[in-house]
């Protein structure tokens, strides 16, 4: 189990011991990572998936581009999956080779691909048919040939926050059956230019039912056989990334449940596939790994409500302001004897939005206590920036 309480002091681990870090820091925000929980996740997903003997794990760098955690994910026999050039080269400098690397994303440049083309990397998911033309083109001028996968939009509705659907016809990403034959008369342009690897897709994120990701598949198959009707067969499938975390809960079994459940799911529904496999997990293998810390400026009680302000906000951790997120926090030293009070944990931002948690019920706090902003490993740092001129919080790894 990562987060734990031993006599009294939240660890991180079997060894990190918060309190101590956050002391060694002088309560300057950080976030701080278990190596071993992302490996005990890593392990359990490849066990539950150990049916699929073709199958290939690609680590969605977005959700935490630690420079240690991906040299973990390498070390482990992951691959990887990108959406920038600025992505891609990070997971070149820390161990991946190109043949590791797919490169996903909406608005690939000029620039980018040809990057991507030079470095000779595994595969360009392909999001629409100006784009294939282009990989087409850039190839040919530069006498190579590029090995692509069309993101199909499946058109399936998960259950998730609006902001991270990404399967719909509305959402800006992927391309649904109308797109195949422009996407054909393209490849039949560019026949020693652009090699079809496969289809690939992703229909969302934080995702807790796994229905919408089954039927997914199945509509992509059938896009597949379609392909090889008209004379494109596939060598791949790609179905993305997604599955969740229990953001709710400090029981890890749930997730343990879903990613077994996840296997199970995707071994029915490509059991008889002869070809290579993917998935593009992120956060369920690294969200739970992370806590951000941070330290209690100031108690502000007023007629309405008791605000605890601390030195971290938005600007570290965006998904409670973006996406309504609801992170637990927790103190770093519990007390069962000090009574319970009723907090909004906001941070030092000039915006109404910069919040952490609001009407949390939490033990009393006052000015100079650490607290932890759990299951922040994904998303977090990776999203961090430096609004109102603000520091980054450091990074720090346990292992």
């Amino acid at each position: 189990m990562s987060l734990s309480y031993q006599e009294g002091r939240l660890f991180l681990g079997a060894s990190g011991d918060l309190q101590e870090i956050m002391e060694g820091n002088e309560g300057h925000p950080c976030y701080v990572y278990d190596l071993n929980d992302i490996r005990s996740r890593y392990e359990k997903l490849c066990e539950a998936l150990g049916g699929l003997q073709n199958l290939k794990v690609h680590y969605a760098l977005k959700a935490n581009g630690n420079p240690q955690v991906l040299q973990h994910f390498k070390s482990m026999g992951s691959c990887v999956d990108v959406v920038s050039a600025g992505e891609m080269t990070l997971a070149l400098k820390n161990g991946f080779i190109a043949k590791d690397v797919i490169f996903s994303g909406v608005a690939k440049s000029v620039q980018e691909i040809n990057a991507a083309i030079d470095a000779g990397i595994k595969q360009i998911n392909v999001e629409s048919p100006q784009e294939l033309r282009r990989i087409g083109e850039l190839a040919k001028a530069k006498g190579q040939s590029m090995l692509v996968a069309l993101r199909m939009n499946p058109e399936v509705n998960p259950v998730t926050h609006p902001y991270i659907t990404t399967g719909m016809s509305e959402n800006k990403f992927g391309m649904d059956r109308s797109f195949i034959p422009e996407l054909v008369r393209i490849l039949k342009e560019f026949p020693e230019s652009l090699k079809l690897r496969g289809l690939t897709m992703h229909i969302g994120s934080q995702l807790l039912d796994l229905d919408a990701m089954e039927e997914a598949i199945h509509k992509l198959r059938s896009i597949d056989h379609e392909l090889e009707v008209l004379g494109f067969p596939t060598e791949s499938l790609d179905i993305g990334g997604g599955v969740g975390i229990h953001y709710d809960s400090l029981d890890y079994e749930k997730d343990f449940s879903l990613i077994k459940d996840y296997g199970a799911m995707v071994e029915k529904s490509l059991k008889d596939y002869d070809g290579e496999v993917m998935i593009e997990p992120g956060r369920v293998l690294v969200g739970r790994a992370g806590v951000l810390l941070c330290q209690v400026e100031y108690i502000k009680r007023t007629p309405y409500k008791t605000f605890a302000i601390v030195n971290t906000g938005m600007h570290h951790l965006m998904r409670p302001a973006l996406y309504q997120a609801n992170h637990r926090i927790l103190p770093l030293l519990k007390s069962e004897a000090a009574p319970q009070k009723i907090y909004d944990l906001v941070g030092p931002i000039c915006e109404s939005t910069d919040f952490l948690g609001k009407n949390r019920p939490m033990q009393e706090l006052k000015q100079g206590d650490f607290l932890a902003i759990c299951d922040a490993g994904a998303y977090g740092f990776s999203m961090a920036n430096n609004y109102n001129h603000h520091a980054l919080p450091q990074e720090i790894i346990l292992d």
